[in-house]
């Protein structure tokens, strides 16, 4: 007879959970469709750069270029004849891209997007997170319309100023003195307990 295996089972199951960052990524990424991507890639290659709009936004930003082009623009906008603020170079070589992708990004920190807005590295280049790099750019959009409301377009909302507190009305003259205002603060002249005739536990003598 052939005896059973009572052993562990060696199939084991896997708990069908996602970890916290993926999570967080996927409920980035639903926030912009396919419509809302174009529109960054509008604003970049349309509005900015004056060129072709690609059909793929990622990949035309990889190699790191264009975001190079982008950041000399708003430069350019801001100290006009001064130069391109980033050089750069065409390159295949893996590298070279990212450190562009780098100086980029330390443009937009220096142009004034927060530094929670802003991706990484790898977010672009691997497509870590590419909801990251859609917000940065859209964030972007919003600072350089600021800047320059006639010649950039903003993506989304602009950026809300912050309106100045009203006046306060001044104070009556008798409550306008350095001190502390007895008036204001409920003063009674002295009256306390026991010259007000209440004791607690008995009852009040009303005829005082």
């Amino acid at each position: 007879m052939n005896s059973k295996h009572t052993g562990p089972s060696s199939y084991t199951a896997k708990a069908d959970v996602t970890s916290l960052d993926q999570d967080l990524q996927e409920l980035r990424r639903s926030k912009f469709s396919r419509e809302s991507i174009d529109e960054i890639s509008q604003w970049i290659f349309g509005a900015v750069l004056k060129e072709p709009i690609p059909s793929d936004l990622l990949p035309a930003l990889k190699d790191s270029t264009a975001l190079c082009r982008l950041a000399n623009a708003l430069h350019e906008a801001d100290a006009p004849n001064s130069g391109p603020l980033i050089k750069f170079k065409e390159s295949r070589m893996p590298f070279v891209q990212m450190e562009q992708i780098s100086q980029f990004l330390s443009f937009a920190r220096q142009y004034g997007v927060p530094e929670d807005e802003l991706f990484q590295t790898v977010d672009l280049y691997e497509e870590k997170d590419p909801a990251t790099v859609y917000q940065a750019l859209k964030s972007l959009s919003r600072y350089a319309n600021k800047k320059h409301p006639h010649q950039f377009p903003v993506i989304g909302p602009q950026i809300a100023t912050k309106r100045p507190r009203p006046p306060k009305a001044a104070k009556p003259k008798h409550l306008q003195s350095s001190g502390w205002s007895t008036l204001e603060y409920g003063y009674i002249k002295g009256a306390n307990q026991s010259s007000e005739g209440v004791v607690f536990g008995q009852k009040r003598d009303i005829t005082h």
